[in-house]
């Protein structure tokens, strides 16, 4: 016969406020995550450079070190495949394993 009781005006107020300041603070946040799409040649030679330092080397990792989504970040690993600077050792599904092609050699998965 009840039912749940409605808020005052002052409660309704008050939730709308702060369901206001919350999708303020979740736009700020958004605009701070957003995804590089296209990278640029500075970017690229950047990563390159990390890249010759790493042991091994995935999208996940360029991904998140440098804000771009991960099928850009595989696009730019393939990319430095196809250059030569990369080597491929693992390849699943969902990911893919690289290694520096100096380091893939030390480790006699290429031959010299």
């Amino acid at each position: 016969m009840g039912g749940k009781k409605k808020p005052t005006l002052s409660q309704l107020v008050k939730r709308m406020e702060k369901e206001k300041e919350q999708q303020q603070k979740k736009a700020a946040e958004e605009k701070k995550q957003s995804k590089i799409m296209i990278v640029d040649s500075k970017i690229l030679e950047e990563i390159k450079k990390d890249v010759m330092k790493m042991d091994c080397v995935t999208p996940y990792i360029i991904a998140s070190k440098y804000g771009l989504k991960m099928s850009t970040a595989l696009n730019v690993l393939r990319t430095l495949r196809d250059q030569g600077i990369l080597y491929l050792v693992s390849k699943g599904h969902r990911t893919e394993i690289y290694v520096p092609v100096e380091r893939a050699k030390s480790l006699g998965l290429l031959k010299a």
